[in-house]
């Protein structure tokens, strides 16, 4: 199960590099990567003291995961519905648009926090017998520049705003999605050490229909039905 975390965590990854190409100003992104950069910079004399195997210990206590299942649902709502908001606000006209919800626009999810910390991590597990100062510099590093490349590329992929407020949208339902299938798995294990199996072909299936229709939703606004019926 320590795969569907570390989804949830790049996927919250995604949506940090996301909330920075939300701003469309290329000092906040840098703000953003350089803030992601020194956060792992404080934390990582406590990552090197944590076990390397800590998900699969998490994973074996059930209260900790049904705590992690209402902290990942509730940031996932949360986001929907901001998103669902920014986006009623987007298409509002100029004049009756709320500047104060630009505030909600910027704000980083909780979970990219632990995100940070896991990579990290695994950053220095496969980094032994280096310094822990210059292995975590390192990770802030290629993580600060990753965060920024990720970001610049958004923003020039998807230049209207409604395009990004959609894409955190299937971000933070991929995120409720998996977060409550994890709970489920271990929940069900934990009460009655019951074998769940995973219907992978369904679950494959329903991936490949959501990146469809998220490229259909990206592409879907730059064609016009004379460009299809090819009238001039």
């Amino acid at each position: 199960m320590e795969i569907f975390v570390q989804i949830i965590f790049i996927l919250s990854l995604l949506k940090y590099c996301l909330k920075a190409a939300l701003t469309s100003r290329f000092w906040m992104i840098s703000l953003y990567s350089i803030c992601a950069a020194i956060f792992a910079m404080i934390i990582y004399p406590y990552v090197i003291n944590l076990p390397v195997n800590v998900i699969s210990e998490l994973l074996s206590n059930q209260k900790i995961v049904t705590d992690g299942a209402v902290l990942t649902t509730i940031e996932a709502v949360c986001g929907i519905f901001i998103s669902i908001l920014l986006l009623d606000n987007y298409f509002m006209p100029l004049q009756k648009r709320k500047k104060s919800l630009k505030v909600l626009k910027v704000l980083p999810g909780i979970l990219v926090f632990p995100a940070i910390a896991y990579f990290e991590l695994l950053f220095f597990r496969m980094n032994v017998g280096v310094d822990f100062t210059l292995s975590a510099t390192l990770y802030a590093l290629i993580l600060s520049i990753s965060i920024m490349l990720i970001s610049l590329f958004i923003k020039s992929q998807m230049n209207h705003e409604s395009l990004k407020l959609e894409l955190k949208i299937m971000l933070n339902l991929s995120i409720l999605i998996i977060g409550l299938l994890v709970n489920s798995t271990v929940a069900d294990y934990n009460l009655s050490n019951a074998q769940t199996v995973i219907e992978w072909i369904p679950l494959v299936t329903i991936t490949i229909i959501a990146v469809i229709l998220s490229i259909l939703g990206v592409f879907a606004p730059k064609i016009t039905i004379k460009s299809l019926l090819k009238i001039k």
